[in-house]
């Protein structure tokens, strides 16, 4: 059997897990309400190169290195468990008029904002330890290959989290009035803080 005979079985699961909501969605989506789908991209960028470094490491056999560093991994998460606080309580205080666009050294705060909530949750790399061995012969895999199902990985998030910044910005543009914006800003306010919440808790 060649080792990338079965690459269904891992396409499918991939599309499934990054579509399903979570605390890095519910952050990105209350950030493209408040500030607008492109200033978002940075963040988008993050998210996508944090779960790729969990499949490469998972494809390289190298994720149960990683998770020896728990202590990394625990304040990486409270870093991210931070941001989100500060995030929605942005939103809660904001006027609800139209905020101005980041400054351009922004963009490495969201690069750095996105990969940190995907890092912090090393959950990705068990999901991907669980489904790689199904879809693809690790034993044989080439880096080559293991770079290939890397690239395929990230295009696949890629895709989904896109799909979840044109959501944002149509309802960003459903939204007129600066009191009607200010109610979504603290309800996404609402949102991410129980997602820091739920970050927080779970191990």
């Amino acid at each position: 059997m060649s080792a990338m005979s079965s690459i269904w079985l891992f396409i499918i699961p991939s599309a499934i897990a990054a579509a399903i909501p979570g605390p890095a969605q519910g952050a990105l989506i209350g950030q493209v309400v408040s500030r607008g789908g492109r200033s978002c991209l940075p963040f988008v960028a993050g998210m996508v190169g944090g779960n790729a470094l969990w499949l490469l490491l998972a494809t390289t056999g190298l994720s149960a290195l990683a998770l020896r560093y728990e202590h990394v991994f625990i304040a990486v998460k409270w870093a991210g468990v931070a941001y989100l606080l500060f995030i929605a309580w942005k939103l809660w205080s904001a006027s609800g008029h139209a905020i101005e666009a980041p400054a351009e050294r922004s963009a490495s705060r969201g690069l750095l904002a996105g990969a940190l909530l995907t890092l912090s949750n090393p959950k990705a790399v068990i999901f991907f330890g669980a489904v790689l061995p199904h879809a693809f012969d690790l034993a044989s895999l080439t880096l080559g290959q293991a770079l290939m199902i890397t690239a395929l990985g990230i295009a696949i998030d890629l895709i989904i989290q896109l799909g979840y910044v044109f959501t944002g910005i149509r309802i960003k543009g459903a939204i007129q009035s600066p009191s009607a914006m200010r109610r979504l800003n603290r309800t996404s306010a609402g949102l991410i803080t129980g997602c820091a919440s739920w970050m927080a808790v779970s191990r």
